[in-house]
């Protein structure tokens, strides 16, 4: 059995007290994932405030917003993993159109549950649709999306509906989660058929 000798120098660099629980190294420097650690945390804001508001929750004893913020972190996590295989992290973006994506199921919810007069069910659905709202930042108005959509139409010099995609892709890169999908799809539809 062979064993490895490492000098206190060596050892001190590799526990670092700032590295967190889950990220590994090994001690001979050939896979450092600390840089993507850092990374992780300076690009966590949002991930940090919606922590923050689940301790909050669970202190205040606030169960409804509790099972919200936690569903909300599940939907995170799952997409993290989804992005995990492709080796990226989870932006602030990414989170966005996670809350997006439940906001639009509860909005969805709501209106089957009033269509079936089922007001209880209602209540609930819309106080987990405010807590959603509450992590959304403000988005583009119709206005500020006519004129992004008037600039992207102009760069790429699409004149039929047949270049709507392209568009709406050139669109969607440069407003990334604050724009709304419909929205912008009416506006690319408008403007390429008028």
């Amino acid at each position: 059995m062979q064993m490895r000798i490492f000098s206190l120098a060596r050892i001190q660099r590799c526990t670092v007290q700032s590295r967190p629980p889950f990220i590994s190294s090994r001690v001979n420097g050939r896979q450092n994932l600390w840089v993507k650690a850092a990374e992780i945390n300076a690009q966590g804001s949002l991930q940090d405030r919606i922590k923050t508001d689940m301790k909050e929750a669970m202190k205040s004893k606030n169960q409804v917003r509790l099972d919200t913020i936690r569903f909300l972190q599940a939907a995170i996590k799952t997409r993290e993993i989804e992005l995990r295989e492709s080796s990226k992290v989870v932006t602030d973006d990414d989170v966005i159109k996670v809350i997006q994506k439940l906001s639009k199921q509860r909005q969805d919810s709501i209106e089957s549950y009033k269509q079936g007069g089922r007001e209880d069910l209602v209540g609930k659905e819309q106080q987990e649709l405010d807590v959603y709202n509450s992590y959304m930042p403000q988005m583009m108005t119709r206005e500020e999306l006519q004129d992004v959509v008037e600039s992207v139409v102009a760069e790429l010099g699409a004149n039929s509906v047949k270049q709507m995609g392209a568009v709406i892709k050139g669109v969607q890169q440069k407003v990334g989660a604050l724009g709304d999908s419909k929205t912008i799809s009416e506006l690319v539809k408008a403007k390429l058929q008028g």
